[in-house]
Parts: C-alpha cells; sequence; structure tokens
C-alpha cells in the first residue's frame, strides 16, 4: 500500500517536521517545532522570542472505527485492558466514553417516553445506591441518577420539561416509598405501577416467615435442627397452583398436611397471586378481599405486616391491569448487566464514571457515529481504580 498524507491537528500555527522517530502501522512518532518567531510564554503569559524551554509531548490520534471498538471493550471489560492494549491513557478513554455517553443520552431524553421505569442499584455492594431509569418500550437508558431520595429524581424529572412529563403515562416502581413524591409531584396524571415482582416477593414473606417457624424441630447444633421434608420443600411450597403437576401437588398437599398452620398460610398466599391471574381489574380486587377474610377467619402474625403493604400500596398494586400489564423487567435485565460491570471494575468509586458507562449495556447503544474527544495531548496517567 503507497504512502499518502494524513492531517492530525496538532493546535500548532506553523509547525515544522523536525525528523520522524518510529513509523510503524500500529505506532508513529514525528519530532515538529513551531516556527513562530514570537509566542506566547506559557508560564507568564507575556510574548517572548526567546526560547525558554523544549518539551516533548505525547499526542493521541483515534480513529472513528478505534473509538467505537474501544466503546464496545468497555462495555464488557474495566477500562484499563483497553488502555493496556492499546498503550492509551486512562483518562483519554473514560474521555471518549463520556463523550459518546453525553451525546447518546441528550439525544434520547429528546425523545418520547410512555412507559417510564425507575430502579435502584449499587456502585459497591450494598452501599452508595444510584437510581436508574430507563424507556421501557425501548428498554434503552435515560440517566443514572446519584443516590436515591426524593430530590436525585425530582432533579431528573424538572430539567426534562413539561411536555416530556405529559407524554409519560405508565410508572413502574418496586414500591419504595422515596419514589412516591418526585411521582406525585411531576407525574401525578400517570399510572403509577408496583412491579410484579417486587409485590410477589411481598406476598411469599408471609409464607416464609410461617415456614420458618414451624419447621425448627431441635436447638441449633442437633442433627436434624429442621424438619427434612417441610425444609426440602420451600421452592415448592412458593410456586404458584396453576403451575404445579399432579406430582408435584400430590407431594405438597402431604407436605401441608403435616402441619395447620403451613396449610393456613399457603391459601392466602395463593389467593393473593389471583390478583395477577386475573383478567381484568374488576376480578382482581376480589382477591385482596379474599385474603382479608381468610386473614381475619384464622389469622396469622406472619401476614400483619403484608396486610398493612396491601392496604398501603392497594391502588399501585390493582393499577397493573389499567397499565397493560406493565412490569420491570427490562430494568431488572439492565441491573442485572450493571453487576456484571461492577463486578469487572472491582466496584465504582465514581458516580460519574458509573453514568456515563451505563448507557453502554442498552439497545442501541455501540450504534452510531462517534467523534474522539477535540483535546489531543494526554499524558499517560497513572493507574487507577474505577
Amino acid at each position: 500500500m503507497s504512502p499518502g498524507p494524513m492531517a492530525v491537528r496538532l493546535h500548532l500555527r506553523r509547525p515544522r517536521v523536525v525528523e520522524v522517530g518510529v513509523d510503524l502501522p500500529e505506532r508513529l512518532e514525528v519530532v515538529v517545532d513551531d516556527v513562530r518567531s514570537v509566542v506566547r510564554c506559557r508560564y507568564c503569559g507575556f510574548k517572548t522570542g526567546t526560547v525558554h524551554d523544549r518539551r516533548r509531548v505525547r499526542v493521541t490520534w483515534v480513529t472513528r472505527r478505534l473509538a467505537r471498538s474501544l466503546v464496545r471493550g468497555v462495555s464488557r471489560l474495566p477500562i484499563r485492558e483497553p488502555s493496556r492494549r492499546w498503550g492509551l491513557g486512562w483518562h483519554f478513554i473514560m474521555d471518549l466514553v463520556a463523550s459518546w455517553s453525553t451525546r447518546v443520552v441528550a439525544e434520547r431524553r429528546q425523545r418520547r417516553c410512555r412507559v417510564l421505569m425507575v430502579d435502584e442499584t449499587s456502585l459497591r455492594r450494598r452501599h452508595r445506591y444510584v437510581t436508574v431509569l430507563i424507556n421501557g418500550e425501548t428498554g434503552q437508558g435515560l440517566v443514572v441518577v446519584k443516590h436515591r431520595d426524593a430530590n436525585a429524581r425530582n432533579g431528573f424529572l424538572a430539567q426534562q420539561g413539561h411536555r416530556w412529563l405529559k407524554g409519560v403515562r405508565v410508572v413502574v416502581t418496586d414500591g419504595s416509598e422515596s419514589y412516591r413524591p418526585a411521582i406525585r409531584a411531576h407525574l401525578g396524571h400517570a399510572t403509577h405501577v408496583v412491579d410484579r415482582f417486587h409485590v410477589a416477593r411481598w406476598f411469599a414473606s408471609g409464607l416464609i416467615e410461617v415456614r420458618r417457624r414451624i419447621q425448627r424441630i431441635g436447638p441449633k447444633g442437633s442433627r436434624p435442627a429442621y424438619n427434612p421434608e417441610i425444609f426440602r420443600s420451600r421452592c415448592l411450597q412458593l410456586r404458584r397452583e396453576d403451575r404445579l403437576e399432579p406430582e408435584t401437588r400430590a407431594r405438597l398437599e402431604t407436605i401441608l398436611a403435616t402441619d395447620p398452620d403451613l396449610a393456613q398460610a399457603w391459601e392466602p398466599y395463593q389467593a393473593l397471586h389471583r390478583i395477577y391471574l386475573a383478567e381484568d381489574d374488576q376480578a382482581a380486587n376480589q382477591a385482596p378481599g379474599e385474603f382479608i377474610e381468610r386473614h381475619y377467619t384464622r389469622s396469622l402474625p406472619e401476614f400483619e405486616p403484608l396486610l398493612d403493604t396491601l392496604l398501603e400500596w392497594g391502588d399501585e398494586i390493582s393499577a397493573f391491569h389499567d397499565a397493560n400489564r406493565a412490569i420491570s423487567g427490562r430494568l431488572e435485565g439492565t441491573n442485572a448487566k450493571l453487576g456484571v460491570l461492577r463486578g469487572s471494575a472491582y466496584g465504582f468509586v465514581s458516580a460519574t464514571n458509573s453514568a456515563h458507562r451505563a448507557p453502554l449495556l442498552t439497545p442501541g447503544a455501540r450504534s452510531g457515529i462517534m467523534t474522539p474527544p477535540r483535546r489531543g495531548t494526554h499524558p499517560t496517567p497513572p493507574r487507577r481504580s474505577e
């Protein structure tokens, strides 16, 4: 292949090539000089014609093809891996990802969003939480907000503007109390739905506590400390009634017959699942009434907190049918990918870096035209934790 001219922006008015140090396909080193007779000193700020010093500056030149490759790489690996492979600085690659992510997120936030999904995840395990918001119809991430309080969500919703907020029809959350103030203040016209998976976990909490109370047959350290049949069937007890096969149903009936409290807890648990098995809203509203009737017929102390939760979140739970059976499955999948990314990066120290890398994991994130950052001089920085 014959050599051709190559243009590189060095931010110099009249450069002169002194020598070519290294000329390889993967690396090029050129020594240039500024031929201006009078320049402004970078230290004192005055113009001078005397040479103060000579310094060697590393100029990084990245093509669009390499930029796409770097962005695709950091979606699966920590930034230090492509930095080590391509000989580029950590800050340069992070600036490249931030520049691309800012453009993508700005474009997504201008589009209409009918279903908004909100959930939280952690930068590190069990501390320093952030809030993730995505478009429920497309699965594309909109923003990752620092913290998980109402002020953080109010800031994002206020920036979106009235026209964008008016287009939101459904909001799906996980049942956290901190979401309510922001949703009522900015999205009061939208239908607020508590995710089905989290509600099912509320349903199961009462049955699990009853099972834990009755399964112990001996003190700690003794063998067996638990009833083997009740303990081994703990997952079978949480299965929905309509998904039981004849063999598994016969086994479950035998286990429930060993203790009346366990059978009494299993029946209202199945009654609550009929909220989502119903075909319409009217049939779904009968399931909580059936649960309350069974609870007051023979009350179990483990179901008292669940009864208070149903009374507090009853409207959001029953809105499942009004919102076309919306669930936050897309958002849970995104959080799972963020967990894998967090593990590969050994945890994030900066919430800003996490927010820039999160859009890499959502659909349509790695397509489109990317322009390298304008800043071309990047000294190689020391390695740092992400």
